[in-house]
């Protein structure tokens, strides 16, 4: 099971985590500014810890938050992706 946690939670919390992390062998992912920053594991456990799904669905994410940067606001982006849906 992996968790996240925002740059300033991980900052400000570090220690438990960190504790956590040795205790349960599991992943933390780290979100600066809504994207995936850094990972926080075990020493020695695989690179490779997360699933395609979370890892698919931090694309996803990260994919979102780029579209949404784009338009100045939550209608403008709503509405380009109902046009776009209509086009396909």
């Amino acid at each position: 099971m992996s968790m996240t946690v925002t740059a300033a939670d991980a900052r400000a919390q570090f220690s438990r985590i960190a504790d956590q992390v040795a205790r349960t062998g599991s992943t933390v992912t780290v979100f600066k500014n809504s994207r995936p920053w850094v990972e926080i594991h075990p020493v020695g456990s695989s690179k490779d810890v997360l699933s395609d799904s979370t890892r698919q669905a931090l694309r996803e994410a990260a994919a979102l938050k780029e579209a949404g940067a784009r338009f100045s606001s939550f209608r403008d982006m709503m509405s380009a992706l109902e046009a776009d849906s209509v086009e396909n």
